[in-house]
């Protein structure tokens, strides 16, 4: 009976999710493709959204600020600007010049978001903190 009890354990210890180190924090933006954020109309365009350049009377930039990616799939994605590993709003990710990573300066961490997934890179063992994209016409609304 011992032996079952120890896989027992060992399995479930196994199947413990990682707790997400950014944690929850409000995100909405409305996004126009058609006048101000035109930028991302090209796919593998991305745009950095951060409390420096949005509306806060009523839009919110989750804990580090948003990126928005028009990744190669024609899709939109979105993630959290802050470096999950490093989990500090002053450690945010930049797109690489090829829209392909977004690169923590600090621990290296490389992201992917080419293909919308965040999967890291490098020290990190967490995927970006992803948010949800609505698409209708040419707007875009980003939230959680």
């Amino acid at each position: 009976m011992k032996p079952y009890l120890i896989f027992l354990l060992l399995l479930c210890a196994s199947c413990v999710k990682m707790e997400d180190p950014i944690g929850n924090y409000p995100v909405y933006l409305r996004l126009d493709l058609s006048n101000k954020d035109k930028e991302l109309r090209p796919i593998n365009s991305s745009k950095a959204y951060t409390e420096k350049n949005i509306n806060m009377n009523i839009e919110r930039a989750g804990f580090g600020g948003v990126l928005v990616v028009h990744a190669v799939d024609d899709r939109f994605h979105a993630f959290d600007l802050a470096c999950p590993h490093e989990a500090s709003r002053s450690v945010l990710l930049a797109a690489d010049e090829n829209n392909l990573y977004a690169v923590c300066p600090r621990c290296g961490s490389k992201y992917d978001i080419a293909f919308g997934t965040g999967a890291p890179e490098g020290v990190s063992k967490y995927y970006l903190k992803r948010y949800t994209v609505s698409e209708s016409n040419s707007q875009l609304t980003v939230s959680n």
